[in-house]
């Protein structure tokens, strides 16, 4: 019977969590997305078929945050349709708590926080190298470049430049915001900071900023405000918009080693460091959703879709708020950046098992309500009937 009434909960939870990831993935890519999709297929006169292909090739970046929110959605249409329907009741009369209901929808939380693991570990770093490989020409430069972008100015095999840019004039490819770190066969060399920068002319042109001379040591040696300062690169703006990569598309790895390399910008480590482990802490809320959806579930028992995908929305809402407040915080070196990207996820899962052992103790009072009434009804009922033949008797 258990294997029958998996089956039946993982089928349910599996066809409400396809809903839920079409219908998230229409809203956030219904609104700058396909703005920003629709121009470059007008603009720049590319094929539908390439549109068709950045499209899907930007799809992993969506889903790895839809994936939680659709889980989220998922077990609380099932469970609410299920309660409406009786059928947690007639499984909590055959014996199977809630504890034990709540396991298939658990496994299913686990293998999509693997599958999101995967997606955002594999999947997303070569779909971004891809989409830069299809629309990689100068007509497309402001698709490419985006906001606080790393990219890597590689001169010759023994030097190289990283640059973390914080915003770009994507009508004048301008860049604001400007650390570059320059680096040879030794070690780190050179930082510098500057509040613009632009290529011109095989040259990198950078204004009004600062720059420390590293040495050997590790120490800084040197440093020198400028008004313009200009370095020499053999790469053309299309060769460096080729190698760019933002931090949310690196792979855990990639982004750890880099972090160690990050070490003189303490402010900027303490930024990397928390989207480091937010790369852990969004899949696993898929887990942290799906034990928080089933009590919430059982609380609204006639709720339609409409209101299941309403509550999933405030939920996820209040999630990332909480997110991005504590986010803040651990940049500002006010609690540790795990803290900061997993307090979400702590407050879920609390939430989720102070509500899960609240609603069983509830259901064994439903439960002796559900049967137990109808019984003192009939013999409320043969008591009058017999106190009346009595009576009449009488």
């Amino acid at each position: 019977m258990m294997k029958v009434l998996d089956r039946y909960l993982l089928t349910q939870v599996i066809h409400n969590f396809g809903f839920g990831v079409a219908l998230f993935v229409t809203i956030l890519t219904a609104g700058d997305f396909l703005f920003r999709i629709t121009r470059l297929w007008l603009q720049s006169k590319i094929p539908f078929f390439t549109i068709i292909q950045v499209f899907l090739y930007s799809l992993p970046s969506f889903l790895i945050y839809v994936f939680p929110m659709s889980i989220l959605l998922s077990v609380l249409l099932t469970v609410s349709r299920m309660v409406s329907d009786s059928e947690v009741i007639a499984m909590k009369a055959s014996g199977i708590s809630l504890k034990r209901f709540i396991l298939p929808v658990l496994f299913f939380a686990i293998w999509i926080c693997i599958g999101t693991v995967y997606l955002q570990e594999a999947i997303l770093p070569t779909s971004a190298q891809n989409l830069q490989r299809i629309i990689g020409g100068d007509s497309v430069t402001s698709w490419l470049f985006q906001e606080n972008t790393f990219f890597r100015d590689r001169t010759d095999k023994n030097n190289e430049r990283i640059f973390y840019v914080k915003k770009i004039d994507r009508e004048k490819s301008l860049l604001s915001g400007v650390i570059v770190q320059e680096y040879d066969s030794q070690g780190l060399r050179r930082i510098l900071n500057a509040d613009e920068a632009f290529l011109k002319n095989g040259k990198w042109i950078f204004l009004n900023g600062v720059m420390y001379e590293v040495g050997l040591s590790g120490n800084v040696e040197r440093v020198v405000r400028f008004e313009k300062e200009e370095i020499k690169t053999e790469q053309s703006m299309e060769d460096v918009l080729k190698s760019q990569k933002n931090p949310q598309e690196m792979s855990f790895a990639e982004l750890k080693n880099y972090i160690t390399r990050e070490h003189e910008n303490q402010q900027q480590v303490y930024h990397l460091q928390l989207m480091l482990w937010q790369k852990t802490a969004i899949p696993f809320a898929c887990i942290f959703f799906a034990l928080i959806g089933v009590p919430l579930g059982i609380a609204s028992p006639r709720s339609g879709k409409a209101v299941g995908i309403g509550m999933s929305i405030l939920i996820v809402f209040g999630y990332y708020v909480l997110l991005s407040v504590c986010g803040t915080i651990a940049e500002g070196g006010g609690m540790s950046p795990f803290l900061g990207a997993w307090f979400g996820n702590i407050v879920t899962g609390i939430s989720g098992l102070v509500l899960l052992f609240a609603k069983d103790s509830t259901f064994e009072v439903h439960y002796y309500h559900f049967f137990s009434q109808p019984c003192w009804k009939t013999i409320h009922k043969m008591r009058e009937e017999l106190f009346h033949l009595f009576f009449r008797k009488g």
